[in-house]
Formats: structure tokens, sequence, C-alpha cells
């Protein structure tokens, strides 16, 4: 499984609490139809620190290397990316993972 985790900064007039939660909305609705995607978390800032960096973070799971290249290339993933998201954000960073199941702790 690959694990795509995409950090997303929005242009100053679109970084407001209220605009995350509608991208994020937005994003929920609409990605789960793209090609490929196993699972969807999206994250917005839980301090300070991370939302003078970063505005949104999105994991989409796909099964592998080949999977993400489908979704990347996807007309619902473009459409999203290109028609939506991009007038709204300053920047992007996108990473590709293994995923690997976390170790429960006590």
């Amino acid at each position: 499984m690959i694990e795509r985790v995409v950090l997303i900064k929005l242009k100053p007039e679109f970084a407001t609490d209220e605009q995350r939660a509608a991208i994020a909305e937005t994003t929920a609705a609409t990605l789960p139809q793209a090609e490929g995607v196993r699972a969807l978390r999206i994250g917005t800032p839980a301090d300070a620190r991370t939302r003078r960096d970063w505005d949104l973070c999105l994991q989409v799971v796909l099964d592998d290397v080949d999977a993400v290249e489908r979704y990347r290339v996807d007309r619902v993933h473009r459409a999203y990316a290109d028609e939506f998201l991009k007038p709204l954000m300053a920047k992007i960073h996108v990473f590709n993972f293994e995923r690997f199941e976390a170790v429960a702790v006590s």
C-alpha cells in the first residue's frame, strides 16, 4: 500500500478556519471518486506553528505505485487539483510512502 501525503498552503485570502473546513468538505466528497483511492484522511492544523506553514494535510491510500500514476491522471483527480484546488493554493508538497500498520503502544 502507498500512503500519498499532500501538504497544502492556501493563499492568504483562503487561509481561514471556515475556508479550510469548506475545502476539506469538498475534498471528502470528491477524491474518493478518483480511481484507486482506498482511503482518504484530511487534517487541518492542530497548532499555531503548523498553521503558519500548512493549511491542509491529505493522506490518500492507494494500492501501489502504479495506482498512484493512474490516480494522478484520473479525470476526477485532475479536475479537483486543476480547477478546484489550484486557484486556492500558494504551494503544495506531495510525498509517497510505503504504508505499514502502526503498532499499538500501551
